[in-house]
């Protein structure tokens, strides 16, 4: 019941964040002037009356993909228990669900940051600059480090928020072991299960992006 609440909470706030960019930060005149620059404007005037008539569909979306990455979180979290620590021997997959259904907030957070930095302080933006931003992270520094599309995204994941996410999950993993580990190594066993798992993600997309730059 816990987690259903949780990832309940945590949906209802994406869901919110993805009002607040459609309505707010990704706008109507927004897109024109983005794609009008490639794209006649009877293509793109149907384009943006195709987005308001499936508006629906990326909150579908973000369900899903939210529900995913929680699962597969936990998942790479799981494999703790087959490292036979002192006080993770009879760790629950509920207990590690909850664990990053908490820390899945610090997201959420970040989320809210980049809205209102489009949304009351950096106001003269482009979509161009809406799609390389990702509150306190390297990517922000793309065009300093290398030109090269599939670096994008391993830059967005070096960055303060994930670094918390790091945190949480590490302290959670201390918990769970009735504090038998510490936090520095409860920090490794992090890299190890999830930190290897987002290694695998970050590689799989950034294939994805040079076969389709070829």
């Amino acid at each position: 019941m816990r987690n259903l609440i949780l990832f309940t909470s945590i949906v209802s706030f994406y869901f919110l964040l993805t009002y607040l960019d459609k309505h707010y930060i990704t706008t109507s005149s927004k897109i024109f002037d983005f794609l009008s620059k490639d794209y006649p404007d009877e293509i793109v005037q149907g384009y943006i009356e195709s987005q308001k008539k499936w508006w629906w569909v990326s909150y579908i979306t973000t369900f899903i993909l939210i529900g995913i990455k929680i699962a597969l979180v936990t998942f790479c979290l799981n494999f703790l228990k087959l490292l036979d620590l002192p006080g993770l021997e009879n760790i629950k997959f509920t207990d590690l669900m909850t664990l990053v259904l908490t820390a899945e907030f610090v997201f959420i957070i970040a989320g809210f940051y980049k809205f209102a930095n489009f949304y009351g302080i950096d106001t003269d933006y482009t979509l161009e600059s809406l799609q390389t931003y990702y509150p306190i992270s390297l990517l922000n520094y793309k065009e300093y480090i290398s030109s090269e599309k599939w670096i994008a995204y391993p830059l967005q994941l070096v960055n303060f928020f994930e670094l918390f996410y790091w945190g949480i999950l590490a302290w959670g993993i201390q918990e769970l072991s009735g504090k038998k580990i510490s936090f520095k190594k409860s920090f490794v066993l992090t890299a190890l299960t999830y930190g290897t798992g987002l290694l695998f993600w970050a590689g799989i997309i950034s294939f994805m992006v040079l076969n389709i730059q070829s």
